[in-house]
């Protein structure tokens, strides 16, 4: 009797066994990727460290959240990547799990997420299209070497894609009517872990909804709705706590913080990228997938299955949540962020073991085929998941040491920095772009240019040089903040450095590149005593007081006098020093800084608080350098007109071409000026600061 004979005895026999066996090589396979990959960052660094200092964030908020700041959770200083991890790490930071242990311990646990993933696939396709497909599907899971990469990177990334993977397993075993138990926890977990398995857990709550509603069954459809309930009250406390609706690193990476947002632009952006991430996954050299194309042909096969079995089983409504539930996620990413590509595919890895689901359904027997063909197609998929997973070592290679190469980086720099900041300057106040294990390692609170700071406007750091400038010069003194830790480059600034305490290098280069840039990280001491420089106009203008002023790229002061200017439409690529940028000028006055924009279209509309009965003398500083980086040059005279709500003008004025010093216009306005006012100009000029006067 051939081997093939036996094992269809043997499954015929005790199917139950079988699937075990199955479930125990897929555990074993993918615990034995991630030691893998766990050695290969030993063999380059001292200790284990997290590839992306993003992960870090998780367990700083654990840490955090274990000493009782559960506002940590929402955003703020040290924003989550996802709420749900820092939840569950929490407790273990609680038990004595401190330093390095708590890395170990979040390494360990995404191991055992990636594992369930893989397990969650299979317990998905099991029921589709039979054990055999299940185990394959499973089996290609693992050798989706980008997906290991994201879930092994960050206790969030496994999290989420278990979850997501769990749900549409469990949505394929519940039975009509109201989601059992085990659902209805999965999906109230899901709409914890961060945005993408949030609004997956949606479209299958409200999905499974407006089934119920279809057999008119409203306490059935209730029972969907009830997971949804947790989501709201953390967005409403997400609101209360930080000020954004959006919680943690969502609300600075979404398109909606991004400078040049225009909601009439979003849905043909998000279609846009949309179609360039379906281009990037199943068609592009470079996708995340091992052999794309092939890939997207079985993805074809196994979405004609789901759908007869949709059909065959009046379960359309499930057969849609499983071909759906991956474009739901890439979706989720094209809305919010766009970044697909982000770090070889880490923003759409959830998506990547759903694909897998559908996608295994094709490797199952043909039903009802004669013997032959059905043979002839176990061969051709046992022969292709081979082939796949063969194809897949090399990647898996590759991307290991690629994750060695930033979990040296890591450890080099930024936890560097945080056990330094430890053991020699547990007071410190610390400016950083990214709150992970310097926050985590550190003692002191940290200031996150690339997070969600509680009482400012979201994105600073996308708005360029002269909007972080101006945070920081009135953030800084006030805050008491005492240290940078930011990249040379990333501040924008130098005057605002003080001494070098500490460098550290990059290590050398074993992967093919590297996540991170090459060069130092600096420690340095923070010094305020250039701030506020340019809060006054440069000149005398005795007997009038300053009464109001808009201090150009400082967010907040714009949003307090509903500042609004025409810096033209966002385009992909677009570097943050597009939107802002310093000016510097060192005159009789000494040293003068402020940040400003340039103005690219119509002009600007703001609003001033001023006595109407008397005069108003309003100063723009405008000029500056003749040209900045990514800026246009305006190096032509511009005629100014100032505007009240309904285009009368009010003044005029010419505004010179940039010398490279700073030049104030000044308008004289009568009394009783408007509240909003409206600039235009013939062409692009740059404002740094409107100044308003009033007699004394």
């Amino acid at each position: 009797m051939s081997l093939a004979s036996r094992l269809g005895d043997a499954a015929r026999r005790d199917p139950r066994r079988v699937d075990r066996i199955a479930l125990a090589v897929i555990a074993l396979a993918a615990l034995a990727i991630a030691w893998a990959f766990a050695v290969t960052v030993l063999r380059h660094t001292w200790l284990l460290a997290l590839p992306l200092d993003d992960s870090y964030r998780d367990l700083a908020c654990a840490r955090r959240i274990a000493g009782g700041a559960l506002g940590c959770a929402f955003g703020g200083e040290c924003a989550a990547q996802s709420a749900l991890a820092s939840l569950v790490l929490a407790p273990v930071w609680a038990l004595g799990a401190r330093g390095h242990a708590l890395v170990w311990a979040s390494f360990v646990g995404s191991a055992v997420l990636y594992a369930a993933a893989a397990l969650g696939v299979h317990r998905a396709v099991r029921p589709l299209a039979g054990a055999l497909a299940a185990t394959l599907a499973a089996l290609a899971t693992l050798g989706l070497a980008a997906f290991a990469w994201a879930a092994l990177a960050g206790l969030a990334s496994a999290l989420a894609a278990a979850l997501v993977v769990w749900l549409i397993a469990l949505v394929l075993a519940a039975p009509g009517g109201s989601p059992p138990g085990r659902l209805t926890a999965c999906l109230v977990a899901a709409t914890l872990a961060g945005v993408e398995p949030a609004l997956l857990a949606a479209a299958i709550a409200v999905g499974g909804a407006a089934s119920q509603l279809g057999r008119r069954a409203p306490r059935a459809a209730l029972g969907w709705l009830v997971p949804l309930a947790p989501l709201a009250v953390w967005l409403a406390l997400t609101r209360v706590v930080t000020g954004h609706w959006l919680p943690g690193l969502a609300a600075v990476r979404s398109h909606f913080a991004q400078p040049g947002f225009a909601a009439s632009d979003w849905p043909g952006t998000v279609v846009h990228l949309m179609l360039r991430t379906l281009y990037g996954v199943f068609w592009d050299a470079a996708s995340p997938l091992v052999w794309p194309r092939a890939v997207a042909v079985l993805w074809l096969v196994g979405a004609v299955r789901v759908i007869a079995w949709g059909l065959r089983e009046r379960r359309w409504h499930t057969a849609g949540v499983v071909l759906g539930a991956p474009f739901v996620v890439m979706l989720a990413v094209a809305a919010t962020s766009g970044l697909w590509s982000f770090q070889h595919g880490r923003a759409v890895a959830t998506a990547l073991p759903l694909l897998a689901i559908t996608f295994g359904c094709a490797l199952g027997p043909v039903p009802r085929a004669v013997r032959w063909l059905r043979w002839l197609h176990v061969g051709a998929a046992l022969a292709w998941t081979a082939g796949f997973i063969a194809a897949a070592i090399g990647v898996h290679a590759a991307e290991a040491r690629l994750f060695a190469q930033g979990a040296a980086d890591t450890a080099a720099q930024v936890v560097t920095i945080g056990e330094y900041l430890h053991r020699k300057r547990p007071d410190a106040r610390v400016v950083v772009y990214g709150a992970g294990a310097i926050a985590y390692h550190g003692d002191g609170p940290v200031f996150d240019l690339a997070g969600p700071i509680a009482g400012e406007p979201p994105g600073v750091a996308h708005q360029g040089p002269g909007a972080v400038f101006e945070l920081l010069e009135r953030a800084g003194p006030a805050r008491g903040l005492t240290h940078f830790a930011i990249a040379p480059g990333q501040l924008g600034v130098t005057e605002f450095s003080d001494d070098d305490l500490y460098h550290t290098p990059l290590p050398r280069r074993f992967a093919a590149h590297r996540l991170t840039r090459d060069g130092d990280l600096p420690l340095v001491t923070a010094s305020w005593d250039h701030a506020g420089t340019g809060e006054r106009p440069l000149h005398d203008h005795a007997g009038w007081a300053i009464v109001d002023r808009v201090d150009i790229a400082d967010l907040a002061s714009e949003a307090a006098h509903a500042w609004a200017g025409a810096l033209g439409p966002r385009a992909p690529g677009d570097p943050p020093a597009h939107w802002s940028f310093v000016g510097r000028e060192v005159g009789a006055q000494g040293l003068v800084l402020d940040g400003g924009r340039t103005i690219r279209a119509a002009g600007e509309r703001f609003a001033i608080a001023a006595s109407p009965a008397r005069p108003v003398r309003l100063v723009l500083r405008t000029g500056g350098a003749r040209a900045y980086p990514a800026q246009e040059l305006t190096d032509r005279p511009v005629v100014l007109r100032i505007l009240d709500d309904t285009d009368r003008e009010l003044a005029r004025a010419t505004l010179p071409p940039a010398t490279g010093r700073f030049a104030e216009i000044v308008f004289a306005l009568p009394a009783g000026t408007p509240a909003v006012l409206h600039t235009r100009a013939a062409g692009p000029y740059r404002a740094f600061h409107w100044f308003v006067l009033q007699p004394e």
